[in-house]
């Protein structure tokens, strides 16, 4: 079993590829060191298991959530993160829902948080356009924000500079 626990909900795929580049990267720091679960067919147990979680949202539609995570949320209301180290990030499309921009992802956070986690990872919003979003917090995000749509191109820099704040952060 690896160090972190890196849980994912995705629908079209793109969530699912950003979790495994995630892991790509941890990997070249050390090898084996996460765990990726889709959220869908893991539960609470799985999830306990780890004192380092990272966590990934896609935002749908005008800021809702995806359909496996919206199954799993009532599930945070019983749990005690209390201890946990937790990183998030989340896709979202800044472009064609700027008004909701990775809303998933903010009300995510709002999860993790009543549920007593330690959250890292918060993430510069400057090179982003959008109007509002729910993970917004200033001048940050509450994690790594991901465009597939609108700046696909920027994806890897991101993830290994994330990657690389979360190591540090976690004193991994």
């Amino acid at each position: 079993m690896g160090k972190i626990g890196l849980f994912f909900g995705s629908s079209t795929g793109k969530t699912e590829a950003v979790a495994f580049q995630i892991k790509a990267e941890f990997d070249k720091i050390e090898n084996g060191i996460v765990d990726v679960h889709n959220i869908g067919s893991a539960g609470v147990d799985v999830m306990m298991k780890y004192q380092y979680l990272i966590m990934g949202i896609p935002t749908w539609n005008t800021g809702e959530l995806q359909d496996d995570w919206d199954v799993f949320f009532p599930n945070f209301r019983s749990m005690d993160l209390n201890g946990k180290k937790v990183a998030l990030f989340g896709l979202g499309d800044q472009n064609g829902y700027g008004f909701n921009f990775l809303d998933a992802l903010g009300m995510l956070a709002d999860e993790v948080l009543m549920a007593n986690a330690d959250v890292h990872g918060f993430w510069s919003n400057k090179t982003y356009e959008f109007e509002d979003s729910k993970a917004r917090i200033e001048d940050y995000l509450v994690g790594l924000g991901i465009d597939e749509d609108g700046q696909q191109d920027k994806t890897p820099a991101r993830i290994t500079q994330w990657v690389g704040q979360i190591k540090t952060e976690w004193g991994l």
